[in-house]
């Protein structure tokens, strides 16, 4: 080979090399990556099966308890000890759905990072609670009913009092707000307004009015207004 043309091929080797280990080394990590991601998402896919799974298990043991209530209660004045054997029966598929509801929130915390809570959810009577805390922050809070309260679902008023606190930890640039719960026939309406700085709304509040079939009607950010049904 010529001189000249032994040198060129030597220049574009060394030239060429860290290029190429670069190339391998970007490779080699972009393959890891994909390896890792495929791996996130069977085990995704995994905990989402089984999850099912335990879904299906509990909707069993509820429907299994529940018709052993109803049979015991029809049954209690005419067969006494038949009744007390199904209803037992039935405490048991109770216990069994608990069982399967614990495992099932401990595989959604691996999701959400969020260890499950044995603590009693909040509802509507610890409002004032809530709204002493935000009053302690500095802001000022009025609160008003409009309409006869209802009995509401658990989901429901667990959802309604998450609104609220949503909405006024939102309003830490605020001097006041004002929390109004109109009762309807067939729903509930949460309003939330304060006299705050406008703001980006909480991305949850639509995602959890939706889930219970009702409506967000206004997030301007000012003000929240959910349209929740009672059952």
């Amino acid at each position: 080979m010529p001189p000249l043309l032994a040198w060129l091929a030597t220049t574009a080797t060394a030239a060429l090399c860290p290029v190429a280990l670069l190339l391998l080394r970007s490779r080699r990590r972009l393959a890891a990556r994909l390896s890792a991601e495929r791996l996130a998402a069977r085990e995704t896919a995994e905990r989402a099966l089984i999850i099912q799974e335990l879904h299906e298990v509990v909707a069993h043991h509820v429907s299994v308890m529940t018709l052993g209530i109803g049979a015991g209660r029809m049954t209690m004045d005419r067969d006494a000890t038949r009744a007390t054997d199904t209803l037992k029966e039935a405490e048991e598929s109770g216990r069994r759905a608990l069982t399967e509801l614990q495992r099932m929130l401990g595989l959604l915390s691996a999701f959400t990072g969020v260890p499950p809570s044995r603590t009693p959810q909040p509802r509507l009577t610890d409002l004032p609670d809530l709204l002493d805390d935000a009053r302690r922050g500095g802001l000022r809070v009025d609160f008003a009913q409009d309409g006869c309260p209802a009995p509401l679902a658990p989901g429901v008023e667990l959802s309604a009092y998450r609104i609220v606190q949503e909405a006024l930890s939102g309003a830490v640039a605020a001097s006041s707000a004002t929390v109004t719960l109109r009762w309807r026939p067939g729903f509930l309406e949460v309003l939330v307004a304060d006299d705050g700085p406008s703001k980006t709304p909480a991305s949850g509040l639509r995602e959890r009015t939706a889930l219970l079939g009702g409506t967000l009607l206004a997030t301007d950010g000012r003000s929240v207004h959910a349209r929740l049904p009672l059952g």
